[in-house]
């Protein structure tokens, strides 16, 4: 019987790390050779974050617009986040963002960053 309850609890934990990283996960931008702007699209669960991490110099403008104008953008410059579009200077290395989906629905979107 422990034993059954104890292999209940590895599998239990083991999922729930499994998801949480997934949650937590932050996606990389990268930029094609050349060009300083790029075209992601994906799906935001209900009520759930997704963020990103995009590399730049220190003092450049990140501009990021998303499709639909419901999901909300966040980054350092927009902390209580934008509709549509957010505009917000870099850092050196690498530069964290966000998009927030408020909606009780999934969300399929697209979402353009430029650098300049």
């Amino acid at each position: 019987m422990i034993k059954k309850i104890s292999i209940y609890m590895v599998l239990l934990v083991t999922v729930f790390l499994m998801t949480s990283v997934e949650l937590f996960a932050q996606s990389r931008i990268r930029f094609a050779k050349g060009r300083t702007t790029a075209t992601v699209s994906g799906t935001i669960p209900a009520k759930s974050d997704k963020f990103f991490l995009v590399g730049a110099r220190y003092g450049q403008i990140a501009r990021v617009s998303v499709s639909p104008r419901s999901l909300q953008i966040y980054s350092d410059a927009a902390p209580k986040g934008e509709s549509g579009r957010s505009d917000f200077e870099t850092r050196s290395g690498d530069n964290e963002f966000g998009l927030y989906n408020p909606t009780n629905r999934a969300v399929r979107y697209t979402m353009t960053i430029s650098i300049r």
